[in-house]
């Protein structure tokens, strides 16, 4: 009797215990009771400088000052909720340009960069490999998050990222990163030592050059919802979130000062995200 009546006291107290402890954060259901949440999608196409059509119109710098310093950044609002921080991504390696190995290097290198930012809570986390495709024309999204390689029709794309978030809290729920398997592209994946990528150019080689860390670095901004820049200005085009690549070019590894004020800005090391 004594013994059932101390499981009886153990299994109350487990009980109450359960109840004082905090829950886990959680985003909220944009529509509880009111059936599936409510989607948007944005899509971020990452054009071959020499071949661009032009700057989108519905992709506005943001103003600057007159006679004032900036950090040049571009953000809408839309982010990861802090319950899905560390991100996970998984990479697709079939199709891939380049060896298996660089493409890896290249890619986590690319969120390996924001991961290191020194006052940001974001974190970025390879889940592995996978036979996910990265989605592109999809009418909803799978909900994980890939980079991997595809054909895509316009060849003076180099890459497309896709982000599906929920309308009513504008948190990101799914990201793809497509890099384009035309021929046109020669895919590399550069090892600098210890050189300054700022300050390096891929050699000249057949076809339109292009480094796989320097353009997922780019990408893996827009899924930080960092925006693409488009002034034709020194203090914009020097930022990894310009938003057209050259051709060997390799800046694009190294994050600038707007660039690391987007991040900072938008999942900050203390306080709640905005």
């Amino acid at each position: 009797m004594k013994k059932i009546t101390l499981l009886l006291v153990l299994a109350l107290a487990t009980f109450l215990l359960t109840l004082t402890l905090p829950a886990a954060a959680a985003p909220p259901n944009d529509n509880p009771g009111k059936g599936p949440p409510e989607l948007g999608k944005i899509v971020f196409i990452h054009y071959a400088k020499d071949f661009a059509p032009g700057k989108p119109a519905d992709r506005p710098d943001k103003p600057g000052k007159p006679d004032k310093e900036i950090e040049p950044y571009l953000y809408s609002g839309i982010h990861w909720a802090k319950s899905d921080v560390p991100v996970h991504y998984s990479i697709n390696l079939a199709n891939s340009r380049v060896a298996d190995e660089l493409a890896l290097e290249g890619i986590n290198s690319s969120f390996d960069t924001w991961t290191n930012v020194d006052g940001s809570v974001m974190v970025f986390t390879y889940a592995g490999p996978t036979d996910s495709i990265p989605e592109l024309d999809t009418e909803a999204p799978d909900y994980q998050n890939v980079v991997g390689w595809a054909h895509l029709s316009d060849f003076s794309i180099i890459g497309i990222t896709n982000i599906w978030y929920l309308l009513g809290s504008l948190y990101i729920v799914d990201c793809d990163t497509a890099l384009n398997t035309d021929l046109f592209y020669a895919w590399t994946q550069v090892n600098l030592g210890s050189q300054d990528p700022n300050e390096v150019q891929l050699p000249d080689n057949p076809g339109y050059d292009v480094d796989v860390q320097n353009i997922m670095t780019h990408e893996a901004g827009h899924w930080l919802m960092l925006e693409d820049l488009y002034e034709n200005i020194t203090l914009y085009t020097e930022q990894t979130m310009y938003g057209f690549a050259s051709e060997w070019e390799l800046k694009k590894r190294s994050l600038e000062s707007g660039d690391e004020a987007g991040i900072k800005k938008i999942y900050p090391a203390r306080g709640k995200n905005k």
